[in-house]
Formats: structure tokens, C-alpha cells, sequence
């Protein structure tokens, strides 16, 4: 099976789960318990934290472990839903994560504000700043890269904007960490990851921020701000992994290329396949389409048969009735937003893969031609 779903999940890396086993197998101890074994444990975990610090050039008291960004993107609007007053308003780019805009939305309620921008994935910073000037907004949050189309969004920017004016900026960094060079994270107030992203363990990543976010109460653990025993295995794991990746990420090379001529293959094969945020910078890894014809869960299912896994969308969003957020924002009707098909490669993933990817596209579409000729109904 060649696997083509990374922006959902990235498998886990060899040394990343050697180093799980043997921190399992050795660095069971509970790090906040009062003897050597766990005083080694916790001088592990202080070890780890220390070197993500250095990886992103900010104080390793600012990262608090979690289970990933989705708690961590949910702690901070919690903290700020909770501490704000009842005038304090948040704004959104309209292409953020579910864990963003549903977190927003349940804490905020009608002060939540979304980010002008085109049906191309542009975010107007101009537009940006007037609102910021007009509405009584506190918290400002904008991902990265963009989950499903892989578009990268001017975070930097917004984040130079947020300081100006005293604002806390959020970034859910999830997809563009272990994908692309790490250039100014320090800007961001906060910003949050998911191991499992850059082929670490599920269930661990950071929130970092300059201010405290209070995550749960119950122990003394991460600073007094998430209580609870650390997943110092998970920790390890993802710091394994992690290492690994940046090395990787300096020989990223052309990789976007592939991308691009599977695409450019696509459309050759495919008629009338529509290509999301084309002609704006993405993801090296990344194409989210429009296909012609039938609903996208019949194109994953054959595809499936015959040996590739690809994906509708966010992953987090298979099991729900509502189209994609980023399918509305960027003017899709409802019936182009059940023909959405995205896929995503990482490091495992060669040249000869996304050329042999498109070929499949096109077997797909003559079977689901010759199908839908025979009969009304199409199986999967």
C-alpha cells in the first residue's frame, strides 16, 4: 500500500519507536516522584524540553507537553474564554483547524471574528488591521499551513501585527512543524504541534507560550499548568523523531516538483480537475482537488482496492455531516465539496510514487465511468 494520508498521520519512525520501547522498558518511573530512578526520568524530560527549546530559540519554561495541538489549541482559548472580560473578542483566519474555530466558537460564542480574505486562500492584512482597530479583539489566531490544501498563511506577518498592538497571537503550527525550516516561531505568543505529524508517536506534542495557560488543575506537573503523570516515553519518542526530521528538512531539495508535476499529470488525465490554491504558495507534500465526477469516498474506495491511500480532507472531519471549512471559505458549492480529494506524502514517499499516483487517478476515473454507464448505482 503506498500511503498518501501524512497530513492525517505519519507513520512512526524506527528510531522514534526503539526509543519509546526502551523508555518504556527503563523510564517507567513516575518523574515527579521523590527518588533516583525517577530523578533520572525527570532530568530526561527537562533534557527534552530544553532541547525543543533550542530547536525553535525561546526558554524551555515556555513549553508545556501535551497529548498534541488539538488540547493545546483548545487550552488556550479555554484560558482566554475564562480570563477575558465578557467585551474581550477573538479573530480567526477562516481556513483554521476544527479544534480552533469549534474551541472559539463554544468559549466566545458571538465574539468570534474571521480574517477577510479571497477565494484563493489570501488572507488581507490590511483588511486585518482595520478590524483590529474597530473591534475589541484579544486574541488573534491563524495556522501556519493549512491542513487540507497545505496553503501556508502569512503567520509571520500576523504575528509582527498581534505585537504592535499588544494582542496575543496563537498559531496552530501542526503542519508546517516538520515540514518546513523553523524560521521565527519565537514571534508567536503561543503556538502548538502534534508529534504524530513528523513521524512521532500520537498522543504527545507542546503547546508553547510566552504567557502561562493554565491546562488543568490536579498536580504540579508542567509548571503547575497541566497537572497529571508526564508521558516521558512519548516525550523521548517525539524528541527521537524530531531530531531525525530536522536533519531531514535540510535536504528537502525539490521535493515540491513531484508535487507539482503530479499535478500538472492530473489534469492531463483527468479532465477538469480543479487544483485548490494552485497559484499560492503550499506545502511541498500537499494537493487538495476538485475531481469531475462522482463523490470523492467512491475515488478513495478504488483507490484503496488497487494500493493508495488518499483522503477526502482533515481527517477530523471524515465522521462529521458538515463540508470542510476550508471548502466553504474558498467558495466551493456543496456538491464540489464531496468531490474534494486531498493527498499528502512525506520523506517515505518517492518521484515514482506521485507519477504512479496519477496513473491511478486515471484507472480510477475509467472505472468509474464504465460503472456509472452500466448501472446508477456506483460500488466502491
Amino acid at each position: 500500500m503506498v500511503y498518501f494520508d501524512n497530513n492525517a498521520t505519519t507513520p512512526l519512525g524506527q528510531n522514534a519507536l526503539a526509543s519509546y520501547s526502551l523508555a518504556l522498558e527503563q523510564n517507567w518511573q513516575n518523574p515527579s516522584s521523590p527518588y533516583r530512578s525517577s530523578a533520572r526520568a525527570r532530568t530526561l524530560l527537562e533534557r527534552a524540553r530544553f532541547d525543543l527549546a533550542n530547536s525553535f530559540g525561546i526558554k524551555k519554561e515556555e513549553i508545556i507537553f501535551t497529548s498534541g495541538a488539538t488540547e493545546s489549541n483548545n487550552a488556550v482559548f479555554a484560558h482566554f474564554g475564562k480570563t477575558l472580560n465578557s467585551t474581550g473578542q477573538c479573530l480567526l483566519s477562516p481556513f483554521e483547524h476544527s479544534s480552533v474555530v469549534e474551541s472559539a466558537k463554544y468559549w466566545f460564542q458571538d465574539r468570534v471574528h474571521f480574517m477577510p480574505s479571497d477565494h484563493s486562500g489570501i488572507i488581507d492584512l490590511d483588511g486585518v488591521e482595520k478590524l483590529l482597530k474597530q473591534e475589541d479583539i484579544c486574541l488573534v489566531s491563524l495556522m501556519a499551513a493549512n491542513n487540507e490544501s497545505g496553503i501556508l498563511l502569512p503567520w509571520q506577518e500576523m504575528a509582527r501585527i498581534c505585537s504592535l498592538q499588544g494582542i496575543h497571537f496563537h498559531c496552530d503550527a501542526t503542519q508546517w512543524i516538520g515540514k518546513l525550516a523553523l524560521n521565527n516561531f519565537s514571534l508567536c505568543s503561543s503556538f502548538s504541534a502534534s508529534a504524530h505529524k513528523f513521524a512521532g508517536p500520537k498522543g504527545v506534542g507542546w503547546l508553547v507560550s510566552k504567557h502561562p495557560i493554565q491546562m488543568q488543575m490536579g498536580g504540579g506537573q508542567e509548571g503547575s499548568l497541566r497537572g497529571g503523570t508526564e508521558n516521558l516515553p512519548g516525550v523521548i519518542s517525539m524528541l527521537t523523531a524530531w531530531e531525525e526530521i530536522t536533519l531531514k528538512l535540510a535536504l528537502l531539495g525539490d521535493r515540491y516538483l513531484w508535487r507539482n508535476q503530479f499535478e500538472r499529470d492530473l489534469k492531463n488525465i483527468v479532465p477538469n480537475v480543479g487544483i485548490l490554491g494552485e497559484e499560492v504558495p503550499r506545502l511541498w507534500n500537499t494537493s487538495l482537488f476538485v475531481v469531475p465526477k462522482y463523490e470523492n469516498l467512491s475515488w478513495v474506495g478504488k483507490l484503496d482496492k488497487i494500493g493508495y491511500s488518499v483522503s477526502t480532507g482533515s481527517a477530523c472531519s471524515t465522521n462529521k455531516s458538515e463540508y470542510s471549512l476550508i471548502a466553504s471559505a474558498m467558495g466551493l458549492s456543496g456538491s464540489e465539496s464531496r468531490r474534494l480529494i486531498r493527498v499528502s506524502s512525506y520523506f517515505d514517499q518517492t518521484e515514482s510514487d506521485w507519477s504512479n499516483l496519477a496513473q491511478a487517478f486515471g484507472r480510477t476515473y475509467e472505472e468509474l465511468c464504465s460503472e456509472s454507464s452500466r448501472s446508477s448505482v456506483i460500488s466502491i
